[in-house]
């Protein structure tokens, strides 16, 4: 029986190319974490640790953004995220490294990357003031309705493109494809295309019962079910657009309650440095590290949100 080494602790992609995008927003996410076993060509599943082969680490692509690089035996690895790096480059970053088993002749290389991204697609439809207008037609000063101040006028809005090939480069940046109803009647009221890492609001009893909270902001990755939600691997090319208020906000797209734009920490990395620049001009307490830090609602990590899709609403 033929074996291979592969990601054990749930990264997108597969058999030889792991994607995963760590969430920053979330302060105490400063270390990327994660596992290769055995894996049989068979079955597909573990038969033990990686130690059955002779791992070691090459072709590294971490620059100045992570430090304290672990590759144990066990085929287990950890980093740690220079967060502070990552902020003052001003542009996404993403980092990867390969690693390479051996038994015998075999050899059989696997490479994780990690990816920093946050922001809607274009062609999202925002309830304003004028009622449901594009994302990408909004502009400075539009009022939109919130769920918890009311209206509120937009300070900033910024765009990122990404091509066909940015997509085929950088996979874990596809937009995850929300079907209309799949978060209940109606939200959303059409599918709604999103990044990877971009908010929904949940309110139901699956939020009480695994974490605790009446409602959470859930990055749309951690919903992803393979049916009614998932990355979207159709769409070509790809139009993500920021939408900033005076502080963190809920609005309503496409029907359904996501996050505005919230500039702290990764989500500085997603435009590009001329937006950045402006973003600060306009916010000189977000480079000063200080205002802009309270998100509206609880915010879980992607591993919180897989437990959200283990039953049905």
């Amino acid at each position: 029986m033929g074996y291979n080494i592969g990601e054990v602790t749930g990264y997108a992609g597969g058999p030889s190319d792991w994607t995963m995008t760590a969430d920053l927003s979330d302060p105490s996410v400063t270390t990327v974490t994660g596992d290769f076993d055995l894996v049989s060509l068979v079955t597909g599943q573990s038969v033990g640790e990686a130690n059955s082969y002779s791992i070691a680490q090459f072709s590294a692509n971490f620059g100045t953004y992570t430090n304290n690089f672990v590759l144990n035996p066990d085929g287990s690895f950890s980093f740690d995220i220079d967060r502070q790096a990552v902020i003052q480059s001003g542009v996404d970053q993403t980092v990867s490294f390969t690693i390479v088993g051996r038994t015998g002749s075999q050899s059989d290389d696997d490479t994780v990357t990690v990816t920093l991204l946050i922001c809607l697609a274009g062609g999202t439809l925002v309830k304003t003031e004028k009622g449901q207008v594009p994302v990408e037609d909004l502009r400075v000063g539009d009022l939109v309705p919130t769920v918890d101040d009311g209206m509120q006028r937009i300070r900033w809005v910024g765009s990122r493109s990404l091509t066909a090939g940015d997509l085929q480069d950088n996979p874990n940046l596809r937009p995850i494809r929300i079907t209309a109803g799949a978060l209940g009647d109606g939200r959303p009221k059409q599918d709604l295309l999103v990044s990877p890492q971009h908010r929904v609001l949940i309110g139901d009893w699956r939020v009480q019962l695994f974490l605790g909270e009446d409602e959470a902001l859930v990055p749309a990755k951690g919903l992803v079910d393979g049916q009614n939600i998932y990355v979207d691997d159709t769409v070509e090319d790809v139009d993500y657009y920021h939408v900033l208020f005076d502080s963190h906000q809920v609005i309503f797209t496409n029907g359904t309650p996501t996050e505005s734009f919230h500039p702290a920490d990764y989500s500085l990395g997603a435009i590009d440095a001329d937006m950045r620049a402006e973003l600060l001009e306009l916010f000189p307490e977000i480079e000063a590290d200080s205002g802009y830090r309270m998100t509206a609602r609880f915010v879980a990590r992607v591993k919180e949100a897989k437990l959200l899709t283990q039953v049905e609403i």
